[in-house]
């Protein structure tokens, strides 16, 4: 456990054994914003590779938010400072129209996005992120104020799988101060962000009250204390929630779950409780569970049997089907549409990856774009289709290849343009959620 009042610099053999525990693969990637933390966290990474004569197999990614107009300076600092280190350096852009609210959070699931589909591009198994001591005390600070369970207040993992990269966050055990101890002995500057002092984000109130409650008592090293039993409780409970996944949930291909209300009410509430907020996840695309009191509604409305209606949570609906539960991705909560170029691999609406190969050339592939299927989509092929296919609401939600206003390719309609089949350029999609809390055998072709 950290001592916050310890002000030393993080020493080289301290820092290789708390990497290590992580297991990362070479070659690695770390998130650098410019802050002390991330500074501290690239220093430290680049001398314990140069000590396994690895020093090569790094990459630092910066990401440009846009959202200040210093932002994009911000990230040019970041790349001189990484060329001066002779480290390898990318710049990620957040383009596209930006959220009016809970802008930390979109810019969180975006950032999260951007990094991993950058690693995925390159062949890195293992991102490191700066989240330090202090960072684990706020979470588990804002989790407690908003009433959430075991998940919430086992704050953040050391160790999480996300779009198929390992997030690896070797610093939390180490406080903000004495990282910027360490970057001071380095010779190091760095950026402050001027967000970091904005009340009107929750995480800044959070950090600003922590000082007060330690004067009570609560200090952060009881709150990262509590959060690491919280842990070991959430690593037991989901070894029963993926028991019970097996048993109660049929995943389907086109990206939709049927849950089995016998097995569901069978197991103790708690376990019920994380399969169904696992599966709404999934299909949602969501990174975080729903808040649980919405949850807990949720669960007490389907115990109820209804004969008829439906719900909406975490970007999905959830609607009975004979004496099955449906949980279909919510139109409405869809994700923009991405652009897709030959040869690229990437990942729409947070649950599919799509891809387009091929070898051959078709007329003007700039303008096509990946996005749902919808209303639009089943009126053009409402003569073509196959007679067998899942519900309305599970077809509109599936992956399209558009190029403007016309369908091109609907994988899960088995639909391809004869035009565009001719060109030799082939549009897959693939369900792969990225919360890979949920079991191996969601991932359908």
């Amino acid at each position: 456990m950290a001592d916050i009042l310890n002000a030393a610099p993080v020493n080289e053999l301290e820092f290789a054994g708390a990497l290590q525990a992580l297991s990362p693969q070479t070659p690695i990637a770390v998130a650098v914003s410019g802050g002390a933390d991330s500074m501290a966290l690239l220093h430290l990474t680049c001398r314990w590779l140069e000590a396994n004569s690895q020093r090569d197999s790094l990459l630092a990614l910066t990401v440009d938010h846009g959202l200040r107009d210093a932002s994009a300076g911000e990230a040019r600092q970041v790349a001189g400072w990484c060329q001066a280190l002779g480290v390898s350096h990318q710049i990620l852009h957040w383009r596209g129209n930006k959220p009016h609210s809970d802008i930390q959070a979109a810019a969180r699931q975006a950032r999260y996005a951007l990094l991993t589909q950058a690693c995925r591009q390159k062949g890195i198994n293992s991102l490191l992120l700066g989240h330090q001591f202090e960072d684990q005390a706020e979470t588990f600070l804002m989790r407690l104020g908003r009433g959430s369970g075991v998940d919430g207040l086992a704050a953040m993992a050391s160790a999480r799988e996300w779009n198929g990269v390992r997030l690896l966050r070797p610093l939390l055990g180490i406080s903000r101060q004495r990282l910027r101890t360490t970057l001071e002995a380095f010779g190091q500057p760095w950026i402050e962000d001027p967000s970091n002092n904005d009340q009107r984000f929750a995480r800044v109130r959070a950090r600003d009250v922590l000082e007060d409650l330690a004067k009570a008592g609560i200090s952060p090293s009881r709150m990262v204390a509590t959060a690491g039993r919280m842990q070991r409780v959430r690593a037991a409970l989901e070894h029963a929630t993926a028991q019970l996944m097996h048993e109660g949930v049929q995943w389907e291909q086109a990206g939709f779950a049927v849950l089995r209300p016998t097995a569901l009410f069978a197991a103790p509430e708690e376990i019920g409780l994380r399969m169904l907020a696992r599966v709404l996840m999934a299909v949602g695309g969501q990174e975080y569970p729903p808040r649980l009191v919405r949850l807990e509604r949720l669960y007490g409305w389907l115990r109820q049997s209804p004969k008829t209606g439906g719900r909406t949570l975490s970007g999905c609906r959830i609607l009975l089907k004979g004496d099955s539960i449906l949980i279909a991705r919510e139109m409405a909560a869809i994700g923009p549409e991405i652009a897709l170029m030959q040869g690229e691999f990437t990942v729409w609406d947070n649950r599919f990856q799509v891809r387009l190969a091929g070898t051959g050339k078709f007329s003007d592939l700039s303008s096509c774009t990946v996005r749902e299927v919808g209303s639009e989509g089943l009126m053009q092929l409402r003569d073509m289709l196959p007679k067998k296919l899942p519900p309305k609401i599970i077809c509109q939600a599936t992956p399209g290849f558009w190029q403007g206003r016309h369908l091109l390719a609907a994988p899960y309609l088995e639909f391809i343009d004869p035009a565009y089949k001719a060109g030799e350029v082939a549009f897959h999609a693939r369900f792969a959620p990225g919360n890979t809390l949920l079991p191996d055998n969601i991932t359908c072709e």
